[in-house]
């Protein structure tokens, strides 16, 4: 994790011509992309990080302006693809379906006709007062079927209770966080929800005069993976959305005898991420 960190510093440090060249560009959803350009929420707010998705280990990577980075990046992504191998039979089993029943619809992680993805994240430091409008990372839920997230240090990290109510995670080293997405909750008819998180800027300027590395090896089904409610032989959440997936929170209808596929899904979402 620290040798990541390390890495995308020295890409960071690039002049901005040089990282330009690995701008993302849609629909691929591999490359760099500067801060202000996402926003996950709907207020009007600057949203200050710089992202480096990496969705391809073999090609537009910076080799040559970072020597080394393929290799650093290629060794973790590796390690996140066996831990997420090892939840999606755990989710299966939780769920008294074959164990096979999720991993077979995401044996093309970090391959093309899969968007699984290893999202590098630096949120630059930010001076006191803060700016308002500013915020590091708006709130939303992720919108595959779970993201492992790393992070390097305590920065804002808040989630939403079951009670609607924002709690801080903290940071405890070498730890994983699973956050649950917005097609898991859609798979499972609600029983797993898509955990609604955002990353603010903390109060403490000590805190936040620094800056934070965080590492979230997005976990998604292959492309053509229908999205289709199974049947859990467990007990439902209070509210299920078994109509459609979440969307902000809410459920989101599919039209009439409407099925969506994983892409499909996943390209609707980063619509409104990166609309002006």
């Amino acid at each position: 994790l620290r040798s990541v960190y390390s890495a995308l510093d020295n890409f960071c440090d690039l002049s901005k011509e040089a990282k330009n060249k690995f701008l993302r560009t849609a629909p691929n959803n591999h490359g760099y992309v500067p801060p202000g350009v996402e926003r996950f929420t709907r207020e009007h707010v600057e949203e200050m990080r710089h992202t480096f998705n990496i969705t391809w280990l073999d090609r537009m990577l910076p080799e040559a302006e970072v020597p080394g980075f393929q290799a650093t990046v290629t060794s973790l992504a590796q390690d996140f693809q066996r831990l997420a191998a090892l939840i999606l039979r755990a989710l299966a089993v939780s769920l008294d379906l074959q164990p096979e029943y999720f991993l077979n619809s995401h044996r093309n992680m970090l391959k093309d006709g899969n968007e699984s993805c290893m999202r590098l994240i630096y949120y630059p430091p930010l001076g006191a007062p803060p700016t308002p409008g500013v915020t590091r990372c708006g709130e939303h839920a992720d919108y595959g079927t779970f993201t492992l997230l790393a992070q390097d240090c305590e920065g804002g990290l808040e989630i939403q209770t079951s009670n609607h109510r924002w709690g801080r995670v903290g940071h405890l080293p070498g730890s994983i966080l699973l956050n649950t997405g917005e097609l898991l909750a859609s798979w499972t008819s609600g029983k797993y929800s898509a955990l609604r998180h955002r990353v603010v800027v903390p109060e403490q300027p000590k805190i936040r005069s620094k800056g934070r590395h965080s590492i979230a090896f997005f976990v998604h089904p292959d492309n053509d993976t229908p999205i289709t409610p199974i049947q859990c032989q467990v007990n439902q959440v209070e509210h299920p959305a078994p109509n459609g997936v979440i969307k902000n929170g809410k459920p989101h209808h599919t039209k009439h005898n409407t099925i969506y596929t994983a892409y499909q899904h996943l390209q609707m979402r980063f619509r409104e991420t990166y609309a002006s």
